[in-house]
């Protein structure tokens, strides 16, 4: 897809979801976003092995309000509320996931359900939601 195409892209709601993207490709998908009034956060689970340690770095970098629970069911509120940081649309770039991918347990299969479950709660509102999973060089 080219820039064009992308920007064309990231508004429709309905086309929003969990998608995987090299690395190479983040610089204009993140430009593209920016240009739309989008908010853009990018989350790196380097070294992440576990539940707490993703929940942790989603809250350094989305700057959670004082209520979140530090929990997965606080983290699917957060990203279906987002009532602290109005937008146009939201796009989640998520970096070096393969550690939690590789610890084995069903923390990194419980995070995409929540990311795909915000973009549909988006969606059904008419707002993008998009995560991108970087793959790793």
């Amino acid at each position: 897809m080219n820039r064009k195409e992308l920007a064309d892209t990231l508004p429709q709601a309905d086309r929003a979801g969990v998608f995987s993207l090299p690395a190479r490709d983040i610089p204009a998908l993140v430009d593209a976003a920016t240009a739309r009034k989008f908010a853009v956060y990018r989350v790196s689970l380097a070294g992440c092995s576990e539940a707490s340690e993703v929940l942790a770095r989603f809250q350094e970098k989305l700057v959670f309000p004082d209520w979140f629970g530090g929990n997965w069911d606080a983290l699917n509120d957060c990203l279906t509320d987002f009532s602290w940081r109005k937008a146009a649309g939201y796009l989640l770039v998520i970096e070096k996931p393969g550690d939690l991918r590789a610890a084995g347990d069903d923390d990194f299969d419980t995070l995409i359900s929540i990311l795909s479950d915000a973009s549909a709660s988006w969606s059904g509102l008419g707002v993008p939601f998009w995560a991108f999973l970087v793959l790793d060089p």
